[in-house]
C-alpha cells in the first residue's frame, strides 16, 4: 500500500494554501464564497443605511463603503514580480535587474478547508520558492 503526505494530514489540520486569482476582486469573492471573509459596512455611510421611504423588506441592502474582514489567517501579496535578467542603471547609479509583472493577483491562507471549500478557492500547487512563507513554515 503506497501511502502519500496527503494520507497523513488529518483531514481538519490547519495548512497552508497558495492562492492566485485573476484579480484582487475575484480572490475577495473567492473567500467570501467559502465563507471565509466577509464585508463590514461602514455604517457612516448612507449607502449603506436603510432609505427612510423605504420598507426594509424592499431595500436590496448596504451598497456603500465597506472593509473585507478574513476569517483565517489570510497574507495578501497582490502582484507578484520576476526578474527577466536585464540588469539596468538608474539615473544614481544603483543597478538592478528589471523585473515583469506575474499574471494573477496572489494570496496566502492558513486555515482548515473543507474539500468543497479547496474546490472553490483559486488553490495553486505550493511554489518551489515561494514569495512569502509562513513563521514556523519551512
Amino acid at each position: 500500500m503506497n501511502v502519500t503526505l496527503e494520507d497523513m494530514i488529518p483531514e481538519n489540520a490547519i495548512q497552508t494554501y497558495y492562492l492566485k486569482a485573476d484579480s484582487e476582486e475575484a480572490l475577495w469573492n473567492a473567500l467570501e464564497t467559502t465563507e471565509l471573509a466577509y464585508k463590514e459596512y461602514d455604517l457612516n455611510d448612507e449607502l449603506n443605511s436603510c432609505p427612510e421611504d423605504t420598507d426594509f423588506e424592499d431595500w436590496s441592502g448596504p451598497s456603500g463603503a465597506f472593509t473585507w474582514i478574513p476569517k483565517i489567517m489570510l497574507d495578501i501579496i497582490g502582484t507578484m514580480y520576476r526578474d527577466v535578467g536585464e540588469l539596468i542603471t538608474n539615473e544614481n547609479g544603483i543597478e538592478y535587474f528589471e523585473t515583469e509583472a506575474v499574471a494573477g493577483f496572489h494570496a496566502n491562507i492558513k486555515a482548515s478547508l473543507t474539500q468543497e471549500q479547496q474546490d472553490s478557492l483559486p488553490i495553486v500547487s505550493t511554489p518551489t520558492t515561494p514569495y512569502r512563507r509562513w513563521a514556523g513554515n519551512e
